[in-house]
């Protein structure tokens, strides 16, 4: 390849040019998307595609496998767990129609909905994009679901709605190339206040609104993540103003598309991006791309509406009844772990929509919030929405705040019964009577979907033998939170599972009558020394007593426990060879006319450049080689080596080789793009002649 010109730096105006007014912002739901899905879906079933090419796809529309046979979880896309009536509607109908289970809130402000047949997933998909909502990237190696805090909007102590901000946030990379096939999922959030309940500490990206010398903009943080390895997110940038949001996102995606471990997915998370280079030089890194995207435009951006701050304190969380900023009211409706029923819902809508209210929030305490009602109606809606079997209360107690994933009961890598135990701590609330209110959270496994690393007390299930026979457990987390610095729960004793109940009792009674004034779960916990807690949980060690049998069945189980180890889930599972480099392929052609707008020359032919290479790897790849010379003259010389037969492609190569150096002398620049595409067409051609592999993705203009 040649080597490119020099155009000197860019003026300030041009780093910071908005994108221009003829560029239309990406929908949130498309309402025919679920035609790409049935076609896909189509393919699959004649054989065209084999399973590894389908399940690469699927995930891409929020489709997982469950742990039972020939059954489909699919998850809805709610930035900032905004529902409307409308949509809340439309979930409650598309799941009475195609799911044998409840709709589940999770703590991903998502709704996920279970025991789908595989062509019920088609349908089910029609039914939601119709209704206004979307699966896609609720899932796979993507831009997740951008959460908020759950007050956004109404919350007197924030400076800007965090929740719009979260929507827009998703739309701006949705179904763009540069971030279908990552190395690995990224997760996203928005916090209205320094207060951060969006908790930004525990994703990859935090946006945190600030006031700074009289400007309004964000804190910006990442590389955080729970899982197997919890780590708490670092300040890339201690101020940045709202339009400069999108190329944030985009230095991120793009320093994980360069640097992040393909191979090893479960060590692919931005997290170990700082944790190889160490934060000092993860923030170098980060400000270069940074500085980059910034120049390029991006989708359009309308100004947010701020406000100064009325008040000093956040709602409580989860809360009951709850005033908001504009004189109204919140009202935090606690579904037992998150399930509420297709009736509930349908009904919750009409009593919303009779009270003139707002919209509905899903939070990441599994909870539904109904914003925006009248005071004057307040009462009223409450306690219609009782009279549905439905909790609403400001009384502290002490399963105010119990969050648990699904585990066994729908995951394939979940090793106990998380859910299970959570509803047996549910449904026998008189064994927590008298003890305080905190943050209890199960996790079937380490994988940290129930969060139990940022529980007061938290647990999560693995497997441990019992007279050599394998037997359920947990491990304790104490004096987890995300307020305080992303702090990680200390971790604490081993439990069976039959006794975790028990465990919870003994150590949240010690806790409220040894704790001093103010003192936090963590604090009591390091005063008193992990010794303590042993001490405390000895009696609950497991015996062969005949009395014991039970140790070795799962709640919500009747066969006995069988030895499990949590794996990967399907989203970490490598993609079909290639199609990364389809995506990069594609990111890059978009960007020369990104480059081109701002008259950066020199980014354009390198955007041109990394096209051709981008593909001319996938061939490589997927003829079954890496090569470890990655120069880019090495790489085109083993394309023509490994497909000398191919004619058409390497006259294709040669032509958009050529465009190119002519470009750098002043050449056509339409023929440059056409050449391109050509070249992009004849690499698809190629790579489908040797293996099956969607085609890249295109965004519109």
């Amino acid at each position: 390849m040649l080597d490119f010109p020099s155009t000197g730096e860019q003026s300030d105006a041009q780093a910071t040019k908005p994108a221009p007014d003829s560029v239309a912002p990406e929908p949130l739901v498309r309402a025919d998307e679920y035609l790409e899905y049935r076609q896909a879906l189509a393919r699959f079933r004649s054989g065209e595609w084999d399973a590894d090419r389908w399940a690469t796809f699927r995930l891409r529309f929020g489709v997982y496998a469950q742990k039972q046979a020939e059954k489909f979880m699919i998850r809805a896309k709610l930035p900032g767990g905004r529902l409307s009536f409308a949509q809340a509607r439309a979930v409650a109908r598309a799941n009475r129609d195609h799911c044998g289970s409840d709709p589940h809130i999770t703590t991903r402000q998502n709704f996920q909905f279970y025991f789908l047949s595989l062509d019920g997933t088609a349908d089910f998909i029609e039914a939601l994009n119709k209704g206004g909502l979307t699966t896609r990237e609720a899932s796979g190696n993507t831009f997740r679901n951008v959460t908020a805090c759950p007050f956004a909007g109404v919350c007197p102590k924030e400076h800007v709605d965090a929740g719009e901000v979260a929507e827009r946030l998703s739309t701006t990379w949705l179904r763009h190339p540069l971030v279908q096939h990552m190395p690995r999922k990224f997760k996203a959030t928005v916090s209205g206040c320094a207060q951060d309940c969006g908790a930004s500490t525990i994703d990859d990206l935090g946006f945190i609104a600030i006031e700074r010398n009289g400007k309004q903009g964000f804190r910006v943080t990442a590389g955080g993540g729970l899982g197997n390895k919890p780590i708490a997110a670092v300040e890339i940038a201690a101020f940045i103003e709202e339009f400069e949001m999108a190329a944030v996102q985009e230095a991120l995606a793009r320093l994980h598309q360069r640097f992040s471990n393909r191979k090893r997915k479960m060590q692919s998370r931005i997290k170990f991006l700082v944790e190889r280079f160490g934060a000092e030089k993860f923030v170098e890194l980060f400000e270069e791309e940074f500085e980059r995207a910034k120049k390029l435009s991006q989708r359009p951006w309308q100004p947010l509406d701020w406000r100064q701050p009325t008040g000093d304190k956040r709602p409580p969380l989860p809360g009951g009844r709850i005033d908001q900023h504009d004189g109204k009211v919140a009202v935090v409706i606690r579904p037992p772990l998150g399930m509420v029923s297709s009736d509930q819902l349908e009904a919750l809508a009409d009593i919303a929509e009779d009270a003139e209210a707002r919209e509905f929030r899903l939070e990441r305490e599994q909870n539904l919030i109904l914003i925006g009602v009248p005071q004057v109606q307040a009462d009223r809606v409450i306690s219609k929405i009782r009279a549905l079997g439905l909790e609403i209360t400001n009384e502290k107690e002490a399963l105010g705040n119990l969050v648990s994933c699904p585990g066994t009961s729908t995951c394939p890598i979940g090793i106990t019964n998380s859910n299970g135990l959570a509803e047996d701590i549910l449904g026998d609330r008189d064994f927590f009577n008298g003890l305080p209110e905190t943050r209890i959270r199960i996790s079937g496994c380490h994988n940290s979907c129930g969060q139990h690393h940022i529980g007061e007390f938290g647990l999560h299930g693995l497997s441990k033998k019992i007279g050599g026979q394998p037997a359920p457990y947990y491990q304790l987390h104490l004096g987890g939170s995300y307020e305080h610095d992303g702090a990680v729960g200390l971790p604490g004793p081993f439990v069976p599972a039959r006794h975790a109940k028990q465990a919870l009792t003994i150590l949240i009674a010690d806790y409220r009558d040894t704790r001093l004034e103010n003192e936090a779960v963590r604090q009591w916990v390091e005063r008193l020394g992990m010794a303590h807690i042993q001490a405390l949980l000895q009696p609950l060690g497991a015996s062969l007593d005949a009395e014991e049998e039970t140790l070795f069945i799962d709640f919500g189980e009747s066969d006995p426990f069988t030895s499990a180890v949590a794996g990967a889930g399907e989203c970490a599972s490598p993609v079909v060879v290639g199609e990364f480099l389809a995506d990069l392929a594609e990111a890059a052609t978009l960007n020369i006319d990104r480059a081109l707008e701002i008259d950066d020359w020199t980014e354009a032919l390198r955007s041109a450049n990394a096209t051709v290479i981008s593909a001319a790897r996938r061939l490589l790849l997927v003829d079954q080689y890496e090569p470890k010379d990655a120069s880019p003259d090495h790489i085109l010389a083993e394309v023509r080596a490994r497909y000398s037969l191919d004619q058409a492609l390497l006259t294709r190569l040669d032509q958009v080789l050529a465009s190119v150096a002519e470009v750098q002398s002043g050449g056509d620049l339409d023929r440059l793009k056409a050449d391109i595409r050509s070249w992009l067409d004849a690499v698809t051609v190629a790579v489908e002649a040797k293996v099956s592999i969607p085609e890249p993705i295109k965004v519109p203009a």
